[in-house]
């Protein structure tokens, strides 16, 4: 995908499908994650850290993978 593209829809996700999707009702990501983990504090903290590590360790490979296809 080209960089113009990228910017393109990028652009698009940001100043159209967000503003409208808050329209509808629909909550945002961070409001997402606090539904999810809760207000953060310390204990939450470690929490989604060691989410996203793990999000990351399982990630990593796949992105290594398609790429070598």
């Amino acid at each position: 995908m080209s960089k113009k593209i990228f910017i393109l829809y990028f652009l698009i996700g940001m100043f159209l499908v967000v503003p409208i999707l808050e329209w509808l009702g629909m909550p945002s990501f961070a409001n997402i994650l606090v539904y999810l983990f809760g207000d953060p504090d310390k204990g939450n903290k470690i929490i989604v850290s060691l989410f996203l590590l793990v999000f990351l360790i399982v990630l990593f490979p796949f992105i290594k993978y398609k790429k070598s296809t």
